[in-house]
């Protein structure tokens, strides 16, 4: 089951680059019954690694701006770290309602886009 669930979120990452987190933490809380707060931290620890070969793929197959995405990455760790030590602070229930509503807004957002 591991293994099935890793190849979803390899395939997820690689094709829409975002989705991929939120899977594993999904089978890392309800599946597995892990700490909602250690998921996430194992979720953000391999996330930039396996979105490495996405990111090598992406900036020699198209027209991105090198420039661009060491903007990107300079602003992302800013925040990202802010992020982090924010989380450390709520609690896991929280967590859960904000990133299920976060995605609820965009899944609607985006299928109101389609028409």
């Amino acid at each position: 089951m591991e293994i099935i669930v890793l190849i979803i979120v390899g395939v997820l990452n690689g094709l829409f680059s975002a989705g991929a987190g939120q899977i594993l933490i999904f089978y890392l809380v309800y599946i597995l019954k892990q700490d909602t707060k250690k998921s996430r931290d194992f979720s953000l620890s391999i996330m930039p690694i396996i979105s490495i070969p996405t990111f090598i793929y992406y900036l020699t197959k198209s027209n991105v701006s090198i420039i661009s995405c060491l903007i990107f990455i300079v602003i992302s760790l800013g925040f990202g770290y802010l992020g982090n030590v924010t989380m450390k602070k709520i609690n896991g229930n929280i967590l859960n309602l904000v990133s299920g509503l976060f995605l609820t807004i965009l899944s609607c957002y985006s299928l109101w886009r389609l028409k």
